[in-house]
């Protein structure tokens, strides 16, 4: 009984080990397989984010570019309007040539009064009631002070 049970355990392995089927091969591939597909999937979401965040600059710096230009352009046109308008300033007082303008008409002569008396004298007659305005409050301030000064109950 045991001839039989050698002779059929070696018949078992030698079997076995006649036959090169590896299971864990097909699984490496397929574990292969799948890492190959995850960094493909990867990279290309990795140049998408790429290239949108490219494209988005790109486009700012367009934007900007337009912006900058029509500010320039709007200066410059500013610029040709103030040339323009002193071209025509320049040229109107050119050509009307008119010398009915002078300057005594704006400036005063010195005989404008007021109640008979001219600038001057305001002036003065002004400065004259400050003064005596102030050297009352200082007098009225000092008498005040002497009478309390007098008649304390301090004694």
């Amino acid at each position: 009984m045991q001839k039989k049970l050698f002779v059929t355990f070696a018949i078992i392995i030698s079997i076995i080990f006649s036959f090169s089927i590896c299971f864990a091969a097909d699984m490496l591939t397929d574990a292969a397989n799948a890492v190959e597909d995850t960094m493909q999937n990867a990279g290309n979401a990795v140049q998408g984010a790429m290239n949108t965040a490219g494209n988005a600059m790109q486009d700012s710096m367009d934007k900007t570019e337009n912006t900058m230009e029509n500010a320039g352009n709007a200066i410059e046109n500013t610029g040709n309007t103030i040339e323009r308008d002193m071209n025509n300033d320049t040229s109107r007082g050119i050509d009307t040539n008119d010398d009915t303008y002078t300057a005594t008409r704006t400036a005063t002569n010195g005989n404008a009064t007021f109640m008979g008396m001219n600038a001057t004298a305001w002036t003065w007659l002004i400065l004259g009631i400050a003064a005596i305005a102030i050297i009352a409050a200082v007098w009225y301030y000092s008498m005040q002070i002497t009478s309390e000064n007098n008649h304390s109950r301090r004694d």
